[in-house]
């Protein structure tokens, strides 16, 4: 963790949130060679919800960050296994021109950390367990923010331009006025670890017909994605755009999968690693305006997530570094 930088005009850009779209955007920021700091609310390792699943154009935006060695100790996967029915189809990644034909899954524990500190390295400032309470706005513009180390007394970090990435729920993008379209879907999604020895398998896997308990179809879809240190990722999604959305316990659709699923990948639906933890996300781009004076929004507190599979990493490496192109841009040659 680095000082908090302080005094008027002293950075270029200020970054709130320290996730795959803050993280990348620090790097492709400090790699031109302006001054930014990504403020962080939680200290690294912290644990997000999320399938750990890396997309081919999630792993080509890792690789052109230089992360492709680090990634490689992480497990490989070839593409998607689909069942539904009783069938299954193994479905591999295509060839294509830019993109890898393969994945990862990686923990986000130790994904966000990964991109973090590859953003230090670049020299980017990361401030750790320091929250940002309000925006700084002066004249209809913000100027940074007011950050809180660890809940103690509040500092003004000022910037000329601020980047909000502070993941689904933003806060620090809802006190500049953004607000998710209520006619867009939404999602929900639950998810935990077991133990077992297909922990290596080479494909994640997706389940078209999810089923409760008592064998009866339910709405949403089921995900297995292998980690490689011995667990997989087990989780379950739902969109809003179902009747009834609302009533659906998550923790039990999940529960039934897992029993759904028990014998097939030898896991003992009783005994997860850790405790389930689950998220609303918003989709499809629902969130906005994705832009003001002098501040930008992307990732996640954007609604920058795949509404066909819940996917948002890969999308939040790509608004981050366009983000970051425009705001070079801006600093260089006042193009803004």
């Amino acid at each position: 963790m680095s000082d908090a930088p302080t005094g008027p005009g002293e950075i270029d850009v200020l970054i709130v949130g320290g996730g795959p779209a803050g993280a990348a955007a620090g790097y492709w920021l400090a790699t031109a060679g302006h001054r930014v700091a990504i403020v962080e609310r939680k200290h690294y390792p912290r644990e997000k919800t999320c399938g750990d699943g890396l997309t081919p154009r999630a792993v080509h935006q890792l690789e052109e960050m230089g992360l492709g060695d680090p990634l490689a100790k992480f497990h490989r996967f070839d593409g998607l296994r689909a069942t539904a029915g009783g069938r299954e189809l193994e479905l591999k990644w295509p060839s294509h021109p830019v993109y890898p034909s393969y994945g990862y899954v990686v923990r986000r524990s130790d994904l966000d950390e990964m991109v973090a500190r590859n953003a230090v390295a670049a020299g980017a400032t990361l401030l750790e367990g320091h929250e940002a309470l309000a925006p700084v706005v002066e004249r209809g513009f913000v100027h940074g923010a007011s950050v809180s180390r660890d809940g103690g007394e509040p500092i003004e970090i000022r910037a000329k331009y601020t980047l909000v990435a502070d993941g689904a729920n933003s806060r620090f993008g809802r006190a500049l006025g953004t607000s998710r379209t209520r006619e867009w879907p939404y999602g929900t999604a639950i998810r935990t670890y077991f133990e077992t020895p297909r922990h290596d398998d080479p494909w994640i896997e997706s389940a078209l017909d999810l089923k409760d308990r008592n064998g009866t179809t339910a709405p949403g879809y089921g995900w297995i994605f292998p980690v490689g240190d011995g667990t997989v990722n087990i989780g379950v999604g739902l969109l809003s755009t179902f009747r009834d959305f609302t009533s659906v316990n998550t923790t039990h659709l999940l529960d039934g999968y897992c029993h759904q699923i028990a014998d097939r990948w030898q896991i003992d639906p009783e005994a997860p690693t850790q405790r389930a933890t689950s998220g609303r996300i918003p989709m499809g781009g629902s969130v906005g305006p994705k832009q003001g004076p002098t501040y930008l929004v992307i990732g996640d507190a954007a609604g920058a997530v795949n509404p066909f599979n819940g996917e948002g990493i890969d999308y939040a490496y790509e608004t981050a570094r366009m983000a970051a192109d425009v705001l070079h841009e801006a600093l260089t040659d006042g193009n803004a």
